[in-house]
């Protein structure tokens, strides 16, 4: 195994934006990308999701924004400098209400603490969640979340959204009680629903949390049909032990086993 090690960028900019509507920060998100600007992080989080994170780590999101941008810029300081100013103009031009870059390593901290404890703070919504996990071009995002709200709306579902808007890895939670009668049922079949949506404008099953018992029945949508056996000889050369997730989404090897389960 070869590992390449860098050194840390010399300068980095942290920046947070409140938006009236996701819609604008999706786009700010497309229109960033547009201009050239890769930025180290691009983080979105919609009005229920701020609300949650700001009462559990009281981060200093603004909880009257339909939804909030959390940008990063990594370089030198001429680069981060000039990419911050791409990203203000982009929030202004999609009614951006504030542009606030952290001042310093703690406040900087504080911002991604807030992010980074979205999962944990959805606790104070419900005793269980169902986390989405899609992938869209960024060019489909606002078209993609209108739908998915959409569908939120239509079962009736309490969600948050926090996603990696930079990769257009979405990540819709759908907080539930799976204790009331038909609940989980309801969640799943809106869940294959904003599936279905992700795939229709050329999006992906999966940006990073795999396919697992769930979506393995789902790889149809964006997979032809494919010979087990070859399958299984893939999965002989990579696994011989058969240890990564046995029995799941790869059948076993193509090789007999004897009576004790041993391979011949």
């Amino acid at each position: 195994m070869l590992v390449r090690l860098t050194e840390n960028a010399p300068d980095v900019a942290t920046i947070l934006i409140g938006f009236p509507t996701i819609e604008g920060a999706a786009a700010t998100v497309s229109g960033i990308i547009a201009s050239g600007l890769i930025p180290a992080a691009l983080e979105i989080m919609d009005r229920p999701m701020v609300e949650a994170v700001e009462n559990f780590v009281h981060a200093g999101y603004p909880t009257d924004a339909g939804a909030v941008l959390l940008a990063e810029v990594t370089g030198t300081s001429a680069s981060v400098e000039a990419g911050v100013e791409v990203i203000t103009a982009t929030a202004h031009a999609h009614e951006a209400t504030e542009v606030r870059v952290a001042v310093d390593a703690s406040e900087r901290a504080l911002l991604w603490k807030g992010r980074k404890a979205a999962f944990g703070a959805v606790a104070q919504t419900a005793p269980d969640y169902y986390l989405h996990d899609t992938v869209v071009p960024r060019t489909a995002l606002v078209d993609v979340l209108t739908k998915i709200y959409e569908i939120g709306d239509r079962y009736d579902l309490q969600m948050l959204n926090v996603f990696h808007a930079g990769d257009g890895n979405l990540h819709t939670l759908v907080a539930f009680d799976a204790k009331e009668p038909g609940m989980l049922e309801k969640v799943q079949t809106a869940a294959r629903e904003m599936v279905d949506v992700s795939i229709e404008v050329g999006g992906s099953l999966s940006g990073e949390h795999g396919i697992g018992l769930e979506k393995r029945d789902l790889m149809h949508l964006v997979f032809s049909d494919i010979d087990l056996d070859a399958q299984a000889r893939v999965r002989e050369a990579f696994d011989d032990a058969a240890m990564m997730n046995p029995s799941k989404v790869l059948p076993e090897g193509s090789r007999c086993f004897d009576a004790n389960g041993v391979r011949l």
